[in-house]
């Protein structure tokens, strides 16, 4: 007969023990869900008809691009000094939100091209660093068949990791790289906010925007939050370090702007800085 010591003890090694497999099942269980679910963490986007779509083209006198469902809106006047410039927006709603930038862009003799993603807008499919970036590279070759010329690529957020990864497919293009809030790895971004998964094992859109431009060159601006909620400034600001060590980098820190309030920081000469293009 055994001490009843002997079994209390042996009762709450068992109770220890499936306690134990619980939590371990339930982890994994939470690992298992995030997995599958990890687009929804990350792309929130807006859909619309195709139909609307075109209406909304035609209501703001801008053009599409087929296929890919790219917004253009050509500067009053069109001529051999125009530039264009082609910007990729963040991971909710879709390009028609960043419609307002025309005014900035057209002012500054630039032809606007809004990139949409998949499954975003009128786009069939899902978004997914898979199906987005050749997408955008699609739509940039497109581009310089239809405008010759060096490319001003804009990237905001989630863009500015598209953004990164033209850049790296097709450095030649590019004429300046302008990236709005970025993070140097959505992975890391991503394991910092989930530190209780292992992301960098789980996550099939890692966008790693440092070991994208490690061979860019080229100009570039960055721009960031002081108060970035989401991604940190020094994301963005250890990123322009990297760029100034490879090619002539510019960059300009919003102190009071958030995340998603960074374009009611900037001020006139602060987008002719942005969009010089041309080392200061």
């Amino acid at each position: 007969m055994k001490p009843v010591g002997g079994v209390a003890r042996q009762q709450v090694g068992q109770t220890l023990k499936r306690t134990l497999y619980i939590a371990a099942l339930v982890y994994c269980l939470i690992v298992v869900w995030v997995y599958v679910r990890q687009d929804h963490f990350i792309y929130f986007p807006t859909t619309t008809e195709a139909s609307l779509w075109r209406e909304k083209a035609v209501h703001a006198g801008a053009q599409i691009i087929p296929g890919v469902n790219a917004i253009v809106v050509e500067p009053p006047v069109v001529d051999a000094s125009t530039k264009t410039a082609l910007f990729f927006h963040g991971n909710d709603s879709d390009a028609f939100e960043r419609l307002s930038l025309t005014k900035v862009f057209n002012a500054r003799r630039y032809r606007l091209v809004l990139a949409e993603y998949p499954g975003y807008g009128p786009n069939p499919g899902n978004p997914s660093q898979a199906t987005i970036v050749p997408s955008a590279i699609a739509l940039m070759r497109e581009i310089t068949q239809r405008w010759p010329g060096r490319v001003t690529l804009v990237g905001e957020s989630l863009g500015s990791g598209v953004a990164a990864q033209i850049a790296a497919a097709m450095p030649e293009s590019v004429g300046k790289l302008v990236l709005i809030t970025p993070f140097s790895s959505l992975r890391e971004t991503a394991a910092q906010k989930m530190w209780f998964v292992p992301v960098s094992l789980l996550l099939k859109s890692p966008f790693d925007s440092s070991a994208a431009l490690k061979n860019y060159h080229g100009l570039s601006s960055v721009v960031v939050a002081g108060q970035d909620e989401v991604v940190g400034p020094q994301a963005g600001l250890t990123l322009q370090m990297q760029l100034a060590s490879q090619g002539p980098s510019d960059l300009l820190v919003l102190p009071q702007a958030t995340h998603n309030t960074w374009l009611s920081g900037l001020t006139e000469q602060q987008w002719d800085r942005l969009l010089r293009i041309t080392p200061q």
